[in-house]
């Protein structure tokens, strides 16, 4: 048994790192999926993806503090990747609240079924066409990738893990994903302020037409009318970055 523990304590550690790459990433990570049945598929996806990296032993298995710090780096380095994927796939949601908001359809609230927050008939959209694109693009193939390459490039328990690039990338994942869902929702918003700037000047010179009856419908028209057209490649995008995430995470 003594003879095993070197495997057992590795294949934990990879486990350590699937699961905590299961638990926030796209497609792995959502609510919908029961947590039993993920955690069924993260062990698994830990066994075919050990055995695939030649069984990778963990020698330091007798020291308990360098077995927690290990446990640590997995589970943190498994968290970062998932989140930096999970937030360039939420940039589309994102741009739909800012689209609704402009469109003056914040108030609508609906259920997210995927965080369980509060969110808008639009960004639902959009988050669902974001993930359709990504499940289309293979991004689940590619998080699995990820973690074959990720344990050869570094072996479970390894020394050469860097837990402050590890929150560096995170955060500018998170400022990246900030900046992506403000371009994604731009041409909407642009277009209803257009419209809002072109109503203003007409009620303004032709005050008997009594243009502000009608400013919502018109809003309702432009917004909805160019988020018809750029839909698509919102999705597209949102999808593309979160593929992008893993393809150079190691």
């Amino acid at each position: 048994m003594m003879a095993l523990a070197p495997w057992l304590f590795g294949f934990l550690l990879v486990l350590f790192r699937c699961g905590a790459l299961f638990t926030v990433a796209p497609v792995f990570g959502f609510r919908m999926m029961p947590a039993r049945i993920r955690m069924a598929i993260a062990l698994a996806v830990s066994f075919a993806v050990f055995a695939g990296a030649g069984y990778p032993r963990f020698e330091a298995w007798t020291n308990v503090s360098h077995l927690v710090g290990a446990a640590a780096l997995e589970t943190l380095l498994g968290l970062s990747i998932g989140t930096c994927a999970r937030v360039a796939l939420e940039a589309a949601m994102t741009a739909g609240h800012l689209a609704a908001l402009s469109m003056g359809l914040g108030f609508g609230a609906v259920l997210d079924p995927q965080s369980g927050a509060e969110s808008t008939s639009i960004a639902e959209f959009l988050g669902f066409l974001a993930l359709g694109a990504l499940v289309a693009a293979g991004g689940h193939r590619e998080a699995l990738a990820w973690l074959c390459r990720s344990l050869i490039a570094i072996p479970p328990g390894a020394a050469a893990l860097d837990a402050r690039s590890l929150v560096t990338s995170v955060v500018h994942a998170s400022l990246t994903g900030l900046s992506l869902s403000v371009r994604l929702a731009y041409p909407v918003m642009a277009a209803v302020l257009v419209g809002q700037v072109v109503l203003g000047v007409l009620g303004r010179t032709a005050p008997q037409l009594n243009i502000s009856s009608i400013g919502f419908s018109i809003t309702i028209l432009v917004g909805g009318g160019v988020l018809y057209a750029t839909a698509p490649l919102i999705g597209e995008a949102a999808a593309r970055s979160a593929i992008a995430a893993f393809s150079g995470g190691i």
